[in-house]
């Protein structure tokens, strides 16, 4: 098959994670295949050795990006002639391509948890999200709550053809070896991380008559960091709860992978990467009861009772009493989702839509 891949909104953040590794082993599973990669000018992603078309995008890149891909990228999708075009996000060029086009749905957080977005982003995203989905041929997601939601809030697109892609974790075999020697990891970049319920909970251990837990929370920068920081002095929290910025792959590999517990009490997630990465390292894994999360880790993580931070606590507890059998099935379970399936049902997927448009 030749494959337009549309990559030009998937610089940062778990969209990067995805793509990187998708693009990392599709030559693996199927080197018959010819990608042709999109990005914009000057990025660093890594295509993997597959073609390579750099966009030139202009400022600001709200307005330049839709207009290279709906110019220069739509020129050469029609130049090219794939098979089909895989938008790896929800945001691709406003005109029909000419091509079947599948695109990836992450999450719809942006109208189930408006206030958690700023006004602007979230008229971006309905503008563009909302173009995409008219266009689409067919729509890959990466778990079944985010297809869910798509069909609850978008009831046009329950007649397009649709499958559940679960993205993969076996890359956390090429990290350091797993040790339960450092701290416990939480995730404080986003409020949906829920980062002060962290710290509620944390309050509570800290008065009970029994060991504190050492945590270090992620992605801490900016005025979170100086808020953060207020709420650790505040509540005596200093000795126990460190802050940290986004960090370099190698410095984030060596964490995780030497973390004693993965807390992870998102109220919203498309999928939870860290759970299932976690899970493949052998930690215990702690969520709230999300249900994105809940999915991916089917049984296999402590789960709280409900938001609070009593709940929390004692979620806590519980994981790091969890005894070396559990967490071996957990293990088995986070080794199971591998970027080699995630390939070969995605390229599934797009082979159908492209077949059903010849």
């Amino acid at each position: 098959m030749k494959i337009v891949v549309d990559a030009m909104c998937a610089e940062y953040g778990g969209i990067r994670t995805y793509v990187d590794h998708l693009l990392g082993r599709w030559s693996a599973v199927h080197p018959e295949d010819e990608l042709h990669v999109v990005v914009p000018a000057g990025s660093s992603h890594d295509t993997a050795g597959h073609v390579r078309h750099e966009l030139r995008v202009r400022k600001p890149s709200t307005v330049g990006r839709p207009m290279a891909q709906t110019g220069a990228m739509h020129r050469l999708i029609r130049r090219l002639e794939p098979d089909v075009v895989l938008a790896t996000v929800p945001s691709t060029t406003v005109r029909r391509p000419a091509a079947p086009l599948v695109v990836v749905i992450l999450d719809l957080r942006h109208e189930l948890r408006p206030e958690q977005f700023t006004r602007g982003r979230r008229l971006l995203r309905h503008v563009s999200y909302g173009r995409t989905y008219a266009l689409a041929d067919g729509f890959l997601s990466i778990s079944q709550r985010s297809l869910d939601d798509l069909h609850a809030l978008h009831a046009d697109t329950r007649d397009k053809p649709a499958a559940v892609t679960h993205l993969g974790a076996d890359h956390v075999l090429r990290w350091p070896e797993p040790s339960r020697r450092g701290p416990s990891v939480a995730f404080a970049h986003h409020t949906n991380k829920n980062p002060d319920l962290i710290l509620d909970a944390w309050a509570l251990l800290a008065g009970r008559d029994e060991p504190v837990p050492p945590l270090m929370m992620l992605g801490v920068t900016g005025a979170r960091r100086e808020r953060l920081g207020g709420i650790i002095a505040e509540r005596s929290l200093t000795e126990h709860v460190t802050l940290a910025p986004f960090l370099p792959d190698d410095e984030f590999q060596r964490v995780l992978a030497s973390a004693d517990t993965i807390v992870f009490p998102s109220d919203f997630e498309g999928f939870g990467l860290p759970v299932v990465e976690g899970m493949a390292l052998g930690k215990p894994i702690v969520i709230g009861p999300e249900t994105a999360t809940m999915e991916v880790a089917d049984g296999h993580a402590v789960v709280m009772n409900d938001w609070s931070a009593a709940s929390l606590a004692d979620a806590m507890v519980r994981a790091i009493g969890l005894p070396d059998d559990t967490l071996e099935l957990a293990r088995a379970w986070g080794a199971s989702f591998t970027w080699d399936r995630t390939v070969g049902q995605t390229r599934e997927m797009l082979r159908a839509v492209a077949t059903a448009r010849s």
